[in-house]
């Protein structure tokens, strides 16, 4: 798929879909199949990454002992996210999809039933 004969406002769309809850907007704002798909990816991505938070500080909560591990474990997590939001993005722009292992199959499942 290219980007020829699209709304001009589809690059910044794309792009916001991968940004966190920006993606509520490209989600909102658009009709676009293929926007809405990349807003329900990033949205899905976004949503491990902060279940990981949140289940990384029960067990730092849980297991005192383990509070130290919390900050390397949110530092590796951020800069994973990072790295997959600008590969997903540069992806998107370029008219494909990233296919992130069960975060994207959950994407589609989602596509498919809206």
């Amino acid at each position: 798929m290219t980007a020829e004969g699209s709304s001009p406002t589809r690059s910044l769309l794309l792009v916001l879909a991968y940004l966190a809850v920006f993606g509520f907007v490209a989600l909102g704002v658009s009709r676009d199949r293929e926007v809405r798909w990349h807003a329900r990816n990033g949205l899905a991505l976004f949503g491990a990454v902060v279940a990981i938070g949140i289940l990384a500080t029960f067990i730092g909560v849980l297991i005192p002992s383990f509070t130290c591990l919390y900050a390397v474990a949110m530092a590796i997590v951020s800069f994973l996210y990072v790295a997959i939001v600008i590969l997903a993005v540069v992806k998107a722009l370029e008219g494909q999809r990233l296919m992130i292992p069960g975060i994207s199959t959950y994407a589609s499942r989602l596509s498919a039933s809206g």
